[in-house]
């Protein structure tokens, strides 16, 4: 009986102490010659969104996760993956060595946003999603490093950092107007 309730009153301390759940597939490996590398600290819930230029807007044609998809974070600053580094050998780790990441090969000329969403629970049992994105298109035989640092403030995510290990010109960023979803599931 007391096994039963150590196990209950985990799994309730877990879920109320801000953890995230990330449900979307990881992105797939590309092999194409035209691949680009990027490495993803594995701290949060930060994704993939795939964008196609559709007549005067971008229509989102992908969506997938980057991170773990389970973390504990009680606080911004002890964000903590449980996933295992996921490595495609790229060169050395600038800012990430000896922490968790996730490494993968993408197709270049893509227009990408990067986002971050923080997700806060409120007194009254509503969850509010905060996103920060980030646009950009990869560069063929590029290699980059993302990452978010801790929001300052609860309800306002992070931006998301690029750098381009390649080369030190500016990251290729895009901008233009979102086609507005139709459908219930779109």
């Amino acid at each position: 009986m007391s096994y039963k309730r150590s196990i209950s009153v985990l799994f309730t301390v877990i879920f109320l102490s801000g953890c995230q759940l990330d449900t979307r597939s990881s992105v797939d490996d590309y092999t194409g010659a035209d691949a680009a590398k990027i490495r993803v600290l594995d701290r949060g819930i930060i994704g993939l969104v795939v964008y196609e230029p559709l007549g005067n807007c971008y229509k989102e044609v992908d969506s997938r996760k980057l991170t773990s998809t389970f973390h504990l974070s009680l606080i911004d600053q002890a964000d903590q993956s449980v996933g295992s580094t996921k490595s495609i050998g790229m060169q050395k780790p600038g800012k990430f060595q000896n922490k968790v990441v996730k490494e993968y090969s993408i197709k270049s000329g893509q227009y990408l946003a990067i986002v971050n969403t923080t997700r806060q629970e409120t007194y009254s049992g509503a969850t509010n999603v905060y996103n920060n994105s980030t646009y950009f298109i990869p560069e063929k035989n590029h290699e980059y490093e993302i990452h978010v640092e801790p929001s300052k403030y609860l309800s306002s995510p992070a931006s998301v950092t690029i750098d381009d290990l390649t080369s030190n010109d500016k990251l290729k960023e895009w901008k233009g107007e979102l086609c507005k979803k139709t459908g219930f599931f779109s």
